[in-house]
C-alpha cells in the first residue's frame, strides 16, 4: 500500500520554522562578516597573523571547499532518505535536521573568513562568505521547495 500524501499545510508548518532558523544564522553571519570586516579595517595596530596571510587564506580556501561541498552531500542525502521515508512525521524530521544541517556545514567557511580577516587583516577572506549565501539562496526552504521534498518519499 502507497503512503498517504502529506497534509496540505505540512509544508508550510515545516517551512516557516525554518525560513526563521535559515534567516538567524544567515544575519548572524552577515553580521560576524561585516563586524569582523569593519574591526580589521580599524586596527590601528598590525594584524597578529599578519605575516601569515596568505597560508590563513589557503586553510580558510579548504574549509570552504569542505564545508561547501559537505552542505551539498547533506542535501543529496536527504533526498535519498526521503524515498526511504516510512511516514510523514519521519519524513518531516529529515527535511528539518538535514536542511539545519546543511546550512550549518555552509556556515563555516564564512566564519572562519571572518575570524582570517580580522587575524590577519587580509580582507578577501571575508569572500568566503559568498557560498554561504549563495546556497541559502539555492535551497532557501519555502513551502514549495519543502512541499517537494516532503513529496518525494511518494516516488
Amino acid at each position: 500500500m502507497p503512503a498517504p500524501p502529506p497534509r496540505p499545510d505540512a509544508a508550510r508548518d515545516v517551512a516557516l520554522p525554518l525560513r526563521i532558523v535559515w534567516a538567524a544564522v544567515l544575519g548572524g553571519a552577515a553580521a560576524a562578516l561585516g563586524t569582523m570586516g569593519w574591526l580589521a579595517l580599524a586596527r590601528t595596530v598590525p594584524a597578529p597573523l599578519a605575516d601569515r596571510a596568505e597560508g590563513a587564506f589557503y586553510v580558510v580556501a579548504l574549509i570552504g571547499v569542505v564545508g561547501t561541498a559537505g552542505a551539498f552531500a547533506l542535501v543529496h542525502r536527504m533526498e535519498r532518505r526521503l524515498g526511504r521515508a516510512g511516514s510523514a512525521a519521519e519524513a518531516e524530521r529529515t527535511v528539518r535536521l538535514h536542511t539545519v544541517a546543511a546550512l550549518a556545514a555552509a556556515e563555516v567557511p564564512a566564519l572562519a573568513g571572518a575570524l582570517a580577516a580580522f587575524l590577519t587583516g587580509d580582507l578577501l577572506a571575508l569572500a568566503f562568505g559568498a557560498p554561504l549565501f549563495a546556497f541559502a539562496a539555492f535551497l532557501w526552504p519555502s513551502d514549495d521547495r519543502v512541499g517537494a521534498w516532503l513529496g518525494a518519499r511518494h516516488r
